[in-house]
């Protein structure tokens, strides 16, 4: 699973524009720089003892820093950040992934078209209505074989119309275009849902905890 979870982060950082994550071990630091949530250590490793260790330099830390927790026992888990000292956010995220020569096609509807655009490692996809509004959008990290999935949203007026499949699927073409091979996101319960009708696979939980004094929150924004 650490493996899974640096080349996650990898693409994460991209597709933000942070620096690169400090691997530390037992832990990925990332330095995010906002208010609430100064930096962000992912740990690699679901042991009580990491976890503990972690959580001790949660509390001790003189700025707003989120640890998460990629693991495939939640509850366990859960526990055992409480335990610690950690206040967990209720907010389950996934982390997902795919095949993407697996994922599912997408028709878009006659109303809207898609544009698309390349930055580097960088693909975006952007949804219009007939007035040029944007509708839905989404960015993906091409890294090696590798394509990370970003801030998939779609406009609250216009839900229901499949546009997200559109942005996934567009993602996933222009990514193997480039060579990709394997899909990565980060995902709410909500979009894993969606998610999982396109054949992404679920490949553990990732919860997130803050310490007791920090409170910025009760989930994680959206789009990670």
């Amino acid at each position: 699973m650490d493996e899974l979870v640096r080349r996650w982060a990898h693409g994460w950082c991209l597709c933000r524009g942070l620096a690169a994550a400090q691997d530390h071990e037992t832990a990925l630091e990332v330095t995010l720089d906002l208010p609430g949530r100064t930096r962000e250590l992912f740990a690699l490793t679901d042991r009580t003892d990491v976890i503990d260790d972690l959580a001790i330099e949660i509390t001790k830390a003189t700025e707003p820093t989120w640890l998460t927790v990629t693991t495939q026992h939640p509850d366990a888990t859960a526990a055992v950040l409480e335990q610690a000292g950690l206040e967990v956010f209720a907010e389950r995220c996934l982390l997902m992934s795919i095949d993407l020569n697996l994922h599912a096609e997408a028709a878009t509807p006659a109303q809207y078209r898609v544009e698309t655009s390349s930055d580097g490692p960088l693909e975006r996809t952007r949804i219009l209505d007939a007035q040029g509004n944007i509708a839905a959008r989404g960015m993906a990290a091409i890294v090696g074989q590798d394509a990370v999935m970003h801030d998939i949203q779609t406009d609250p007026a216009h839900r229901r119309l499949g546009l997200g499949s559109v942005v996934m699927a567009t993602l996933s073409s222009r990514a193997r275009q480039r060579g990709a091979a394997t899909g990565l996101l980060m995902a709410t319960p909500e979009g894993g849902y969606l998610y999982t009708r396109s054949s992404w696979l679920t490949e553990a939980t990732m919860l997130t905890a803050i310490s007791g004094t920090d409170r910025p929150r009760s989930r994680r924004p959206a789009a990670g």
